[in-house]
């Protein structure tokens, strides 16, 4: 009997840890293309700037609409509040892990830094992860194209987080200053 009862229940098992890891892979990679504000965005974008009437930017392709990305490899979408002149750019950046960090920019209508969301964090745990933490991000609040975003202090054994989230706002904010016109027209 018990013969004829393990090996169709380790299958089992092993087919719902296969599928479990497979969800997990697909939330930590999936980039939506479909112009949608997802929930968890929309938290961002009103965390980072409050109520608004928040839209992703979207271009004509042959027959399909996709994101603006202004052609920058890391930026997957830029969100408005046009009425508010308010922008969020969604990008992933490599940390430590590549693409380990995913998140919200907002730049408010001075071209600053207003403030950001992680959508989702692949760094290190207790390590790489502590460059999602409010006290680190809040560092890069209010700097602009001009600023000095390197001498935002690198945190200590995240070396490669730090430097990706830098990455980040510096992609943002050239972004964001380069195509102002096109965004909010």
């Amino acid at each position: 009997m018990k013969s004829k009862i393990m090996p169709p229940l380790v299958l089992t098992v092993i087919c719902i840890v296969v599928c479990g890891l497979l969800v997990i892979a697909h939330n930590a990679s999936h980039a939506d293309k479909t112009g949608v504000v997802t929930p968890e965005m929309k938290k961002g974008c009103e965390e980072i700037f409050g109520k608004g009437d928040y839209s992703m930017l979207m271009k004509q392709d042959g027959h399909e609409k996709e994101p603006v990305t202004f052609g920058v490899k890391q930026v997957d979408s830029v969100i408005v509040d046009k009425a508010k002149k308010r922008c969020l750019f969604e990008l992933t950046c490599d940390g430590y892990a590549k693409g380990g960090l995913h998140l919200l920019i907002g730049i408010n209508d001075n071209g600053s830094i207003e403030g950001m969301h992680f959508l989702s964090v692949g760094e290190t745990p207790g390590l790489g992860a502590k460059a999602a933490e409010k006290d680190y991000t809040d560092k890069f609040k209010g700097l602009s194209v001009e600023s000095d975003i390197d001498g935002v202090d690198d945190l200590t054994a995240a070396t490669y987080s730090s430097k990706g989230l830098k990455k980040a706002c510096e992609l943002a904010l050239e972004t964001y200053s380069v195509h102002k016109g096109e965004i909010f027209a």
